[in-house]
């Protein structure tokens, strides 16, 4: 049984500051203290537990606005190995979000060695899934009742494929998942997914299989320049297929989260530097530029966007990491990012309560700096498939650049549903206010995982 431990975004970071009025000018990190080093971190670290790539942000076509995220991730850390992706696309004028999360088993559904390519003097490359079969996932449509886990079954037969092999995750008697352990050969259309259950106890539940991948390709050398991002999206609720296929090209440095590109989460000597750190920068400087077909629909989308590469130690399954999150891309040629880390003092915010925040920035010539800062989170609002309470507004207060921006969420709904547990809330978000004392505005993102 594989549980979903995979919450993401700022590791374990270093205690956060315990007051947060700092009013001094700031200081830039020097970039000597940089651990991140492009091209070669760009690739897969094998002997990283964990390893994340993911683009989000914001595209146009015309006057419509789409959020969007592609994540890729593997956890090889893990007792059994998976590897997983969470896509999403939030379409703001019709205020619908479509999205879907699959998990990809070892030995013939992902291999954590060769999933993403982590030699430099190749071409890099990230990948899960098979654009050119048919079949990748199985969705439950109807968990049922009564299962017995000792006794049911899952058969994929049908769509002209074969060597299929699929098993159930149950909770309570209901069906919560299936897991395709083998993804089989020769499917060119979707097999039927049939659950029994042989002792008679079990019964209504239903699941369909889907097609979904992602791969993320790029010439060596400087693999920052035109990322191809191809992927596919069956969204779970609605079955609505989403097809992005983009080209991504970054302007300038990475952005390197804390300012250096790492938080030495437990002791060095527990282990080597990719087991004890968390290592992570951006690219928040991305140009993208593409299609978006929406059910046959072609929206041909530009935009500035986001990408994050995250590696290393990363929490555990017992102890998942939980956090808010904000990011900005100002007019201004700044960017941020905020991260609130729930653990120890810090507890999950009340409606309208100040809280104390870690903040790192990129000015326009790519310095980084590291300050606290204050954030107040409001506009509670409850998912209806998980039950979770998130926040659509938050307030950012940087003192020491004066800085007060106001975080919205530009659709309600944007959750990622993991149940019976490990539901995540990642959106496309406005962001505006004033920086260094003058106004400003830009594009905004919001994650919770609580």
């Amino acid at each position: 049984m594989t549980i979903l431990p995979f919450l993401r975004g700022r590791g374990l970071a270093r205690p956060l500051a315990d007051a947060c009025a700092d009013t001094a000018a700031p200081v830039p990190v020097p970039r000597s203290k940089s651990v991140i080093h492009l091209p070669a971190d760009h690739y897969l670290h094998r002997d990283a537990p964990t390893e994340w790539w993911w683009h989000i942000g914001t595209l146009k076509a015309g006057d419509r606005v789409f959020g969007f995220e592609i994540n890729a991730a593997s956890f090889p850390g893990r007792a059994p190995a998976f590897g997983f992706s969470q896509i999403m696309l939030t379409d703001v004028q019709n205020q619908k979000h479509y999205q879907a999360t699959t998990v990809y088993n070892t030995p013939a559904g992902y291999d954590p060695a060769t999933w993403a390519e982590h030699d430099v003097a190749r071409d890099w490359h990230v990948g899960l899934g098979k654009a050119g079969s048919l079949f990748t996932a199985v969705k439950v449509t109807n968990p049922g009742s009564g299962y017995d886990p000792a006794h049911t079954v899952v058969t994929v037969s049908g769509g002209g494929g074969s060597q299929a092999v699929a098993y159930p995750v149950i909770v309570g008697g209901m069906i919560a998942s299936i897991q395709v352990a083998n993804l089989g050969r020769g499917y060119t259309s979707l097999p039927d997914i049939t659950i029994t259950d042989p002792s008679g106890a079990g019964s209504g539940a239903t699941a369909k299989a889907v097609h979904t991948f992602i791969t993320m390709d790029a010439a060596w050398g400087d693999p920052t320049q035109n990322m191809a991002v191809v992927t596919k999206l069956t969204d779970d609720a609605t079955g609505t297929e989403v097809v992005f296929d983009l080209t991504m090209s970054q302007k300038g440095n990475p952005f390197l989260v804390w300012g250096t590109g790492v938080s030495q989460v437990l002791p060095p000597d527990w282990g080597s530097h990719l087991q004890t750190g968390n290592y992570y920068y951006s690219l928040t400087n991305v140009a993208a530029a593409g299609t978006i077909t929406i059910d046959g629909e072609v929206f041909e989308v530009t935009g500035k966007t986001w990408m994050d590469h995250e590696y290393g130690f990363f929490g555990s399954a017992a102890n998942p990491v939980k956090w808010h999150l904000q990011n900005a891309q100002l007019d201004n040629g700044w960017s941020l990012s905020n991260h609130y880390v729930l653990y120890g003092p810090n507890k999950p915010p009340k409606p309208g309560e100040p809280v104390p925040c870690e903040v790192t920035l990129q000015d326009p010539e790519g310095q980084m700096y590291l300050v606290s800062g204050v954030m107040i989170a409001d506009r509670p609002w409850i998912s209806p498939h998980s039950k979770t309470q998130y926040y659509l507004d938050y307030q950012l207060d940087i003192a020491s650049f004066d800085a007060v921006l106001n975080f919205k969420a530009l659709v309600p709904d944007q959750e990622f549903p993991l149940l019976p547990a490990g539901s995540i809330y990642e959106g496309i978000a406005s962001a505006e206010g004033t920086f260094q004392g003058k106004p400003t505005s830009g594009t905004g993102w919001i994650e919770q995982a609580l």
